[in-house]
């Protein structure tokens, strides 16, 4: 996988989009060139290649025995989703989680509660657990400000002492950076953007339901979510992209796109501790994943841009998030701006 992107410039920004690459482009190019050339006809097979993107989206789930729907991104996912839910249902949400999540659930009429998003969130989310009685659980599995990770065996925990909980996870800033089973995740619904960490380019995403789909929570049989969720037509480009690179991921290896990550992560990490620009909430947590919020303003951020290292401004801070394809030394002259 070739990023020309990276020619030139320190990319630490896949946490706002992921990179396009040369056999990507190829495939594309491609696709339109047989829309170009056939009109109408090029779409004759479509609905294999839809099929065969939802069977690769199970597989990089680590499971065939999952319900998959094809949407165009997590929030259209999650709003439609929570529109199947019944009215009288009270949802639990992290303050300051993805504003997306906070956003659909007040606008779906359902009643929801807040926990606070301290250095102990999972205490946080059992205490409201405890408080509020919830019947469904929304939460980003990774935290999109400050790359907190949600302890999975936390959630495991909580769906075997609360089993009547509907547990909603966005993985949009999860998957891709390691393997995870869904099926054993003990998650209910997963729903997902593709253009980040899958590298599928934008206009994809999916919603899956595992085996615990729970009937008492929805208006309507999962029977019916096919007409919820996929009306009308998919485009062919958006969701060829994402099985296209979700088959590249998969070939390269992504137990060797978890180590690559995971070591760049941890070596982030301690450098960052050192020069003291983490908060509080991060250097006491146990572990954490490959995004990371440090402190600094718009002057650095500026400086930053003029220094052709690529990176978001986040909450208060400036957010930098590592992929398999950066390295120690991008780290190191990141760090020497600073």
């Amino acid at each position: 996988m070739k990023f020309p992107a990276l020619e030139n410039k320190i990319y630490l920004d896949t946490a706002r989009s992921g990179l396009m690459y040369n056999e990507l482009l190829s495939w594309r190019k491609e696709h339109e060139i047989d829309f170009l050339n056939r009109g109408s006809q090029f779409r004759l097979n479509h609905e294999i290649l839809l099929e065969k993107t939802r069977t690769e989206i199970n597989n990089f789930l680590g499971s065939n025995n999952l319900t998959t729907f094809l949407v165009q991104n997590f929030s259209i996912g999650l709003s439609l989703l929570l529109k199947s839910i019944k009215s009288e249902k009270s949802v639990l949400i992290v303050k300051d989680d993805y504003s997306s999540i906070i956003n659909q659930v007040a606008c779906s009429g359902l009643k929801y509660n807040f926990v606070n998003n301290n250095y102990d969130v999972e205490a946080q989310i059992l205490e409201g657990i405890n408080k509020y009685n919830p019947d469904v659980f929304i939460f980003s599995i990774v935290q999109h400000i400050d790359g907190t990770l949600i302890d999975l065996d936390f959630i495991k925990q909580i769906k075997e002492d609360f089993p009547q909980i509907l547990i909603i996870a966005d993985g949009t800033q999860f998957c891709g950076t390691q393997f995870f089973n869904f099926q054993s995740s003990e998650i209910d619904v997963l729903i997902s953007s593709g253009y980040k960490w899958m590298l599928g380019g934008y206009g994809n995403g999916f919603v899956s339901f595992n085996h615990t789909y729970q009937k008492s929570h929805f208006k309507i049989d999962l029977q019916y979510f096919v007409n919820l969720f996929e009306p009308g037509h998919h485009d062919t480009l958006n969701f060829g992209s994402l099985l296209f690179s979700l088959r590249k991921m998969s070939n390269f290896g992504l137990d060797e796109i978890e180590k690559k990550i995971n070591s760049l992560s941890l070596y982030t990490l301690e450098k960052l501790k050192r020069k003291k620009l983490l908060t509080p909430k991060i250097i006491k947590r146990s572990s954490h994943s490959n995004i990371f919020n440090i402190k600094g303003d718009e002057k650095l951020y500026q400086q930053l841009l003029l220094n052709n290292v690529i990176c978001s401004q986040r909450g208060d801070g400036i957010r930098i998030s590592v992929n398999f394809y950066n390295t120690k030394k991008e780290i190191d002259y990141f760090l020497s701006i600073l």
